[in-house]
């Protein structure tokens, strides 16, 4: 039925937001704008207040859109093509204003003409039917668009294409699969990468309170409140990054980037996300409370900030490692080793300096040309692994020192079983890095540990040597076979 209607000469309109691309130009704007500080939100919100057309012009001059970044629906862009291949007019009808929606025209080259909003009017619902009436006159017209504020124009059409909404016509016919929302803000909140709020359970097994039923509940729920504390600002950073996402070959895909998740659904997501995994924290008292906020407004200032800021960057995630461990230690009321902070933050300062490794090593950029969203170059990339692989050795060290001070506490049953944990750890971290310099590491290092069957055997075996360490009286055996320690 769609290539006998194609071929007739009747105009084909088609809407812009969400419908020709799938994000929201206006919005993504917003977004931009919104990252300079307190006074450019300040001014969008009084714009917003005069208007809604104000708004749409401070954000087209303030923000032109690069219509080469924008998310296209190939099936749109298919339609487009039959219409024209049947010479038929096409226009492009959009709220968005007209510097955007021309601009926007001017890169497909595939319209005839353009109506879009003015800083006096903004053409939508039925503003924009009587703005297409004008042009075509009383010929029939279809139109293609995706939310309820298109129902005038839908009813007055004669095919009415949908790429997401019901058009409540008979006329009606989809052209895209309808979006799962909930799929897509699921997606967005990573539940993949809770994996790395384990850390909360470190200080839990270190002190010996495994058996401790009240202590498990309370580390259960930081893990709950950091993971959904994690989630929030995933969304706030998928938000800030739209853009450079885009240009990824892999974040291309994620939800916000590929319009799959409308930005006003990621927006209420992120403040409902971040205040229930903050009362959470608050549950677990004032210590674990503050620890969490410190790790939201640490994780914020990542995304606002420092993510761009070299080597600020890899100490920042780093902290934000060692963090979930203070949140958890405090979430239990024991007092946090100071060797396990000193581990903790070198060893993932060195995981740090692996992720901008491989994201330097497999840029398309110019040599001193800064990565997207980046304070490096590629002519940093060996000192960024030199610094990496330094960090790790120092953790490894740590280890060394950690042996031996534990050997005068009395604190483990058999002190000398300590000296094995530096081998493993020093097989992984030269392991990973080889990987991630023969491209076999994806650009977040964590992540791939958690998937990678030899990292968790790694892991499983540095278990076991704590553990052993900890509990097993093996320690007159081994003074019998000449083995000390201290």
């Amino acid at each position: 039925m769609l290539h006998e209607r194609i071929g007739e000469d009747v105009p084909l309109v088609v809407d812009l937001d969400r419908t020709l691309i799938t994000g929201d130009v206006a919005m993504e704007a917003m977004v931009e704008l919104g990252k300079r500080g307190f006074w450019a939100i300040l001014g969008m919100v009084w714009m917003f207040l005069r208007g809604r057309s104000n708004l749409k012009t401070l954000l087209a001059r303030r923000m032109p859109v690069d219509p080469a970044t924008l998310a296209y629906r190939p099936q749109v862009l298919e339609l487009i093509a039959q219409a024209r291949a049947s010479r038929r007019p096409v226009i492009l009808a959009s709220a968005a204003h007209w510097r955007t929606a021309h601009r926007v025209a001017a890169h497909l080259g595939l319209f005839d003409r353009v109506i879009a909003s003015t800083h006096a009017a903004n053409v939508k619902g039925s503003a924009k039917l009587a703005a297409i009436r004008a042009a075509v006159g009383d010929k029939p017209f279809d139109y293609v668009g995706d939310c309820a504020a298109d129902r005038p124009i839908w009813r007055a059409a004669r095919v009415a294409y949908t790429v997401d909404a019901p058009t409540g016509t008979a006329q009606q016919e989809r052209i895209a699969p309808r979006g799962n929302i909930a799929r897509a803000l699921l997606k967005a909140a990573r539940p993949h990468q809770w994996a790395k709020n384990a850390l909360v359970f470190v200080p839990l097994a270190s002190s010996g309170m495994l058996a401790n039923v009240g202590a498990i509940g309370a580390s259960l729920l930081a893990f709950i409140a950091m993971s959904v504390i994690a989630s929030s600002v995933y969304l706030l950073n998928d938000l800030l990054d739209i853009e450079a996402d885009r240009l990824h070959p892999k974040k291309r895909k994620r939800p916000l980037a590929s319009g799959a998740l409308p930005i006003p659904v990621a927006l209420v997501a992120t403040v409902l996300a971040a205040v229930a995994g903050l009362g959470a924290a608050w549950l677990l008292g004032v210590p674990s409370f503050s620890a969490m906020a410190c790790y939201f407004a640490l994780t914020l200032a990542y995304s606002m900030r420092l993510k761009a800021a070299m080597i600020a960057d890899v100490l920042t995630l780093a902290c934000l490692y060692t963090i979930r461990i203070v949140a958890g230690a405090a979430a239990i009321g024991v007092p946090v080793s100071f060797w396990l902070l000193l581990f903790s933050t070198f060893f993932f300062l060195s995981l740090g300096y692996l992720k901008r490794y491989v994201e330097l090593r497999s840029s398309p950029r110019e040599e001193h040309e800064l990565l997207s969203g980046r304070g490096y170059t590629r002519s940093d990339t060996e000192i960024v692994a030199i610094s990496g692989l330094a960090a790790g050795m120092v953790s490894i060290l740590v280890l060394v020192l950690f042996a031996e001070a534990m050997a005068k506490t009395g604190a483990y049953a058999t002190p000398q079983l300590l000296w094995l944990l530096p081998l493993p750890l020093l097989y992984w971290l030269n392991r990973v890095w080889m990987m991630g310099r023969r491209g076999q590491v994806d650009s977040d290092p964590v992540a791939f540990a958690i998937t990678d069957p030899k990292s968790i055997g790694v892991a499983g075996m540095l278990g076991v040597i704590l553990i052993a360490a900890k509990f097993a009286p093996l320690g007159g055996a081994l003074t019998a076979m000449g083995i000390t320690l201290g």
